[in-house]
């Protein structure tokens, strides 16, 4: 063979070679990623769901005067209990005081001549016309009187309704004008509480049948809830607010801020077709939510859409879109691509046992 032959045979040999090992270089398998997986916790069959809230006051008010003045007394403090009608505190009334004396002193001269003019009217010594005036100008002071009679009285300001004082946004010897509020309070005639739907739930808002609650401040005891309205317009986590008023007979005992757990029964046992995952395993994408589901045939993931509805219990979210029978990934969502093979090394729980995070 010649030199040339040879030279050939050994580039042919090489590039064999090298072709060997770069096909060898890109057969070689990435490392399978573990996930710890869950499977959904269906809503599809209950009767009863349990939602946490807290007591609020039925309505706060403002209390302020009618009138604009310097502000002389303020009897009242924030966390004072008061009752309607209470007088909350009075303005500097000299000025209307001497108003009303003015007027009055007016209104007394004007009467007293009309009386003399209605008595010469009878006997015709004095022109129609000049009487009807008189009677005319009285009305005229009458109205007026009223009207500081009613300033007079506007400078003491009550409370329109019984409660506690939450706020005090004044002080002595400020000036206010005329509905500038003084004081907030808080009305405790009615307690109310409120729990926000997902919207699974809300669909079915016609077949709920009773509503209950309960706290620690009345030993567990089950507080039945009247159903004020519901709040059509969803929030930004499609959630509805359900508004509940609380019986009288439990103001003295609930106090706005303290926990309440609401059970909404329901008639009968209702579809929901929502179901319960934990908030990491869901994930945006182009403007949609998605998970991972796991194929055990081939072990590897694929997307699925999903809708998230709402929260529930903390770190679980309310989704629709699954039924029960995926298997999805729990945590490492955001580093798992589609058609990803991975090794599923377990449940969520033992994330939460071992203290592993994403």
């Amino acid at each position: 063979m010649s030199v040339k032959s040879r030279l050939m045979a050994l580039g042919l040999v090489s590039l064999g070679l090298y072709g060997c090992g770069s096909e060898n270089a890109s057969q070689k398998s990435e490392p399978i990623r573990s996930v710890y997986v869950t499977i959904p916790q269906t809503e599809s069959s209950t009767a009863v769901r349990t939602f946490t809230s807290a007591v609020e006051e039925g309505k706060s008010v403002n209390a302020s005067f009618k009138t604009g003045g310097q502000i002389k007394r303020l009897s009242f403090k924030e966390g004072d209990r008061v009752f309607k009608g209470a007088v909350l505190g009075v303005l500097d009334d000299v000025d209307y005081k001497l108003q009303f004396q003015q007027v009055q002193t007016q209104y007394d001269q004007l009467a007293s001549e009309l009386s003399r003019l209605e008595e010469m009217y009878r006997r015709n010594n004095i022109a129609p016309n000049d009487y009807e005036k008189a009677k005319a100008g009285l009305e005229q002071l009458k109205a007026q009187l009223d009207l500081v009679k009613r300033q007079l009285a506007y400078t003491r300001l009550e409370a329109p309704a019984s409660g506690y004082i939450v706020e005090r946004y004044m002080e002595e010897g400020e000036m206010t004008g005329a509905g500038t509020p003084v004081y907030k309070i808080l009305d405790n005639s009615s307690l109310e509480t409120s729990v926000s739907l997902p919207a699974s739930v809300y669909a079915m808002r016609g077949e709920i049948a009773s509503c209950v609650g309960k706290s620690m401040a009345t030993g567990d005891r089950e507080i039945p809830l009247e159903i004020i309205n519901y709040v059509p317009d969803g929030d930004n986590n499609a959630l509805f607010r359900l508004r509940l008023r609380i019986p009288t007979e439990y103001r003295n005992r609930l106090l706005p801020g303290m926990n309440m757990t609401v059970s909404i029964r329901f008639n009968k046992e209702v579809g929901f077709a929502s179901a319960i995952i934990p908030s990491r395993a869901v994930f945006e994408k182009n403007g949609k939510e998605y998970v991972w589901v796991v194929n055990r045939k081939d072990s590897s993931v694929r997307l699925k859409e999903v809708k998230r509805v709402g929260m529930h219990r903390g770190d679980k979210s309310e989704v629709l879109g699954l039924d029960g029978s995926e298997e999805i990934v729990a945590a490492g969502v955001h580093h798992i691509s589609a058609g990803e093979k991975v090794s599923v090394a377990g449940d969520i729980a033992f994330i939460k046992k071992e203290g592993c995070h994403d």
